[in-house]
């Protein structure tokens, strides 16, 4: 297919999948790893986060490829305490690792009651829901975080110091789709600033400062410059917190010290950023009847739900009720791609010989 041709598809789930397991199968990546892969890229998808989904596998698989990041990493396990684990990456893509992280917590949490594992030596984890639902799918809850390069300056700083600090819950139910927190601890998330600066579009108030630490409506300038903590010293005290538990806990580079070259307009390939994470599972039978649990969940759901509705308000949501939203319209009716994301992918495949999406 011509890039010429490329235009806005909608690719069915299964279609996405057995495209991203292509391209993961190019790059050498055991066939383990490539199903923790395509999980995560198309779950992402199906949820409504596309900045994580098949748009990435381009710069992924070009840094898997080129041994950037190790496509078929040996994990090593180096310190065990109890129902705790310090696990070394091996350089491989921390969308991988994450899946194996929390699965080494969940098994922990089976036997100690919680199972809480470090990772050091690992790259991007793509988004974070796709780790912690590993956790509440087996009656758990699931907690995940970790660190990645620098684009968010301390409350009262001009220059990036931290990244945007992303962190994740999931909560099973008995009645209901797990409730689901996944965020950053920024205004917003860098990519969107990208987005209108490719545009060349004027950002919102408060979503970031230029170089000076002065805040900006100009896209350019926010990129050059800086995200802002949300909720200022509130965000910012969030944020330093988690780059604690995801980079000096575990023995991880911090945000600082990783190379930002993935995150510049232009970029075409990952870095490795030595980056690290911390994934928790907590058993629910440790501490009640799971049935119980869950139950009493879902009668604390259904009294936000009751609650009176602010004027100009249509309902209450419950965290990551949008995202189960999307998932089912698009498991039906298949994955959104706009012209430019499929025009990147149609190249991509044919820059690596593989069948397009």
């Amino acid at each position: 297919m011509s890039l010429e041709s490329s235009a806005a598809r909608t690719v069915a789930a299964d279609d996405a999948r057995a495209f991203v397991g292509r391209a993961a199968r190019f790059a050498g990546m055991p066939e383990g790893d490539v199903v923790r892969f395509v999980e995560g890229l198309v779950e992402a998808d199906l949820r409504g986060h596309w900045s994580h989904g098949v748009v990435r596998v381009p710069p992924y698989v070009r840094a898997l490829a080129a041994g950037v990041v190790n496509p078929a990493p040996r994990f090593e396990v180096v310190r065990e305490f109890g129902a705790t684990a310090l696990l070394d990456g091996d350089n491989g893509h921390g969308v991988v690792i994450g899946q194996v992280a929390t699965d080494r917590a969940v098994e922990l949490a089976r036997k100690h009651g919680v199972g809480i594992v470090a990772v050091r030596n690992s790259n991007h984890t793509g988004m974070l829901a796709t780790h912690v639902l590993r956790a509440a799918r087996r009656d758990m809850i699931g907690y995940f975080t970790s660190n990645g390069p620098a684009i968010m300056a301390p409350h009262g700083g001009r220059e990036p110091r931290m990244g945007n600090a992303p962190f994740a819950y999931a909560i099973p139910r008995r009645a209901g789709d797990p409730i689901v927190l996944d965020m950053a601890s920024s205004q917003v998330a860098r990519g969107r600033v990208r987005m209108h600066a490719d545009r060349g579009e004027p950002i919102p108030d408060g979503w970031a400062i230029d170089e000076r630490g002065v805040p900006t409506r100009d896209a350019a300038a926010a990129m050059r410059g800086s995200v802002v903590p949300m909720a200022g010293y509130k965000g910012y005290g969030i944020a330093l917190v988690t780059e604690i538990l995801a980079s000096v806990l575990p023995g991880a580079n911090l945000s600082v010290e990783m190379p930002r070259a993935f995150l510049e307009a232009g970029s075409s390939m990952l870095d490795s950023w030595g980056s690290g994470h911390l994934a928790m599972a907590i058993n629910l039978e440790a501490f009640a009847d799971p049935e119980e649990f869950k139950t009493e969940v879902d009668r604390l759901v259904t009294y936000m739900r009751e609650t009176p509705l602010a004027e100009g308000a249509d309902s209450i949501l419950m965290p990551g009720e949008p995202e189960w939203f999307t998932r089912r319209r698009r498991i039906h009716d298949g994955i959104p791609l706009n012209a430019a994301v499929v025009g990147q992918l149609d190249g991509f495949a044919q820059e690596i010989g593989i069948d397009p999406i």
